[in-house]
């Protein structure tokens, strides 16, 4: 399809007789914020790196704006602009120097066009500065717009709020937002802070031990909700509520199971016709930081 911007199609990676990675899918449409979650080794970082062609997947295939990276690399990563954790610049140039360097060494774009990027990130007030006087934040947005200078339909983001103060963080999320809605480019976005995932991205997907775990739209992964009972008889209570929700679990004497808010007085009338007093019952969003850590098995976050 057209708006298919990126597509890996059963991808996977041996490294030796180690298969790294089994088989992952996923796409990005035009104009969508895909966030990639994973733990330490599940296969994130060569996953990304096969995207962007440092790495050659063993089976399956990747393209770009529908350009194999194996067939037509050239063409696929013109589509690409990526900015891996802190932007290597040249301080004792100038914002603007620096980009006009950049440009020299690839295909060259317009003043005009140098112009625009620098104003869809917010920075033409300090454009002219010296680096060196940059906050972390304005170092972020010289970054961006140099992975935007050779307008890609394809932006790929690794770690891109690394060292920001909230603010600083506030402010990058609305420039990926408006270059995802009002420019129609579409987002990869592999980030520590998860829930600024939950508020940047469309989509996430959840790699653990080389295989796509889950891959949905941030809110269909977020309409599931959590209830909590507490009974006076918290044993025979969690019997019958697993023999009707088999995800459901006992911890420290409060019974916790994922439940539509419509079913609810359902299970409470069971409850109250076993003859079992609820004490209190209470109903909660889940995170998708609690979502990730559950899917994981709360291994560490990469």
């Amino acid at each position: 399809m057209a708006d298919i911007i990126l597509a890996v199609n059963n991808v996977k990676k041996k490294i030796k007789k180690r298969e790294i990675i089994k088989g992952i899918s996923l796409e990005i449409k035009k104009g969508e914020v895909l966030g990639f979650l994973g733990p330490n080794g599940a296969g994130k970082s060569t996953t990304l790196r096969m995207v962007v062609g440092l790495s050659k997947p063993t089976s399956g295939n990747i393209t770009i704006s529908g350009f194999d990276i194996q067939k037509d690399y050239v063409k696929a990563m013109a589509q690409v602009g990526c900015m891996i954790e802190g932007p290597d610049m040249y301080n004792y140039m100038s914002g603007y120097k620096n980009l006009e360097m950049l440009n020299a060494m690839g295909n060259e774009v317009s003043t005009k066009a140098i112009e625009r990027v620098v104003e869809l990130v917010g920075l033409e007030h300090r454009i002219h500065d010296k680096v060196r006087v940059y906050s972390m934040g304005m170092k972020q947005r010289l970054g961006l717009a140099a992975a935007l200078l050779h307008q890609p339909k394809l932006l790929i983001l690794d770690e891109p709020t690394n060292g920001l103060d909230p603010q600083g963080i506030y402010e990058f999320r609305g420039i990926i937002k408006q270059l995802a809605q009002e420019e129609g480019i579409s987002v990869l976005i592999s980030s520590h802070l998860i829930s600024e995932v939950q508020l940047m991205c469309d989509k996430v997907s959840i790699i653990n031990q080389g295989e796509l775990i889950r891959s949905a739209t941030v809110d269909s992964l977020l309409t599931s909700k959590e209830v909590m009972w507490t009974t006076n008889d918290v044993h025979r209570a969690y019997d019958l509520i697993r023999g009707r929700i088999s995800e459901a679990s006992l911890v420290r004497n409060r019974i916790l199971a994922p439940l539509n808010q419509e079913a609810l007085p359902e299970i409470n009338r069971m409850l109250f016709n076993a003859g079992i007093e609820i004490e209190q019952v209470a109903v909660k969003e889940k995170t998708l930081e609690a979502l990730f850590l559950e899917l994981t098995e709360n291994q560490h976050i990469t």
